[in-house]
């Protein structure tokens, strides 16, 4: 299972869990006021790229106006700590993904709150992970990279969006099952890492689509493999991972959502999810979207969200089957190594005092 599904998984099956367990107020209207969109990192990348594109068209379709709010730093927890902090009725929300409502609050205990405390009510598309260099990298395919750095432990330098982000420990994953060696450099979000990756700061990064557009169209990186099930339409040189031989069977993919405030009434939750199905509609917005990499997402059915709740957690958050793949190393690297690797203390580190 890919580390996609598992986060779209657990994405509904917490939506599933909310929408069961709160109490519905069949008069409570939404919205009455102007709605804020936190956005987890710096403006410029492809989380706050995406938030920009739908705000406009959720005023549209709401008819009150939408303010784009970037919350920066902790690898994106601090805005979804200040959703969290917000009053649930719909008027705070937040475009985020997998790592700071899933990944880095399954790992530490140390950034305020848990997964649980953060609604999911829309996924909206998900995108695949690319792995980016420098101009002038001395490796020219993943099997290349790999194959350079296990001859050089430590020698060349990995960018992530910070500290327990997916493309840190996607990377990790990636080192611990190839036994190679590199130098993590986290940053605050993807622009000011591939900003440095474009001046020669630093060597390599595994990055969204949305992400490294800008930058290979415009030659100043060099994409070397992407984790689509099949080379990407405008794109058609660019390898997948599962032409390599190192990684040709792991399949990763992002995703990105709305979210609010755990406490959200059933009814404007409803009234969200359909706000933001009606503004997928928009054509003009899934050319841009499909363009950037994106893959759009149909609104899922309540039944079928129902079903994910076979989807068993026990009572420490772990998945109960046990990790057998790179993808799932990843999602378990914060939770199973917390005590026992300098990795996992980085990662409790930064939170400890945030």
């Amino acid at each position: 299972m890919s580390l996609h599904k598992i986060a779209l998984l657990w994405g509904c099956v917490l939506a599933a869990y909310h929408l069961s367990a709160n109490a519905t107020d069949h008069s409570a209207p939404w919205p009455q006021r102007p709605i804020t969109m936190i956005v987890p990192f710096v403006a410029g990348g492809a989380t706050d790229t995406v938030a920009r594109l739908l705000s406009p068209r959720l005023s549209a379709t709401t008819g009150q106006p939408v303010i784009v709010e970037n919350v920066v730093g902790a690898s994106g927890t601090l805005g979804a700590r200040k959703l969290v902090q917000s009053m649930p009725d719909g008027h705070v929300l937040m475009y985020g993904g997998i790592s700071e409502t899933v990944l880095i609050p399954q790992g530490t205990q140390s950034v305020g709150y848990q997964s649980q405390d953060l609604l999911p009510v829309a996924i909206l598309a998900s995108t695949p992970v690319v792995l980016a260099a420098r101009k002038n990298f001395p490796a020219r395919s993943l099997d290349a990279m790999i194959k350079l750095a296990r001859t050089s432990p430590m020698k060349y330098t990995y960018g992530s969006a910070g500290v327990g982000s997916y493309g840190h420990l996607m990377f990790e994953a990636i080192a611990r099952k190839q036994g190679i060696e590199l130098l993590h450099v986290p940053y605050k979000g993807s622009s000011q890492m591939l900003t440095d990756m474009a001046s020669g700061q630093i060597d390599l990064a595994l990055t969204s689509m949305p992400s490294a557009i800008p930058y290979a169209t415009s030659q100043m990186i060099d994409l070397l493999a992407v984790s689509a099930p099949q080379r990407l339409t405008g794109w058609h040189s660019l390898p997948t991972f599962a032409e390599s031989s190192s990684l040709a069977k792991e399949q990763i993919a992002i995703w990105g959502g709305i979210f609010a405030p755990r406490g959200l009434s059933n009814e404007i939750a409803l009234k969200i999810n359909f706000a933001f199905a009606k503004v997928l509609k928009d054509e003009d917005l899934r050319a841009k979207l499909t363009h950037l990499g994106s893959h759009l997402k149909r609104r899922e059915a309540h039944a079928k969200v129902r079903r994910f709740m076979t989807v068993r957690f026990d009572n420490t958050n772990h998945w109960r089957e046990p990790p057998e793949s790179l993808t799932l190393l990843a999602w378990w690297q914060p939770c199973v190594l917390r005590q026992h690797s300098p990795f996992a203390q980085e990662l409790t580190g930064l939170f400890e005092g945030s």
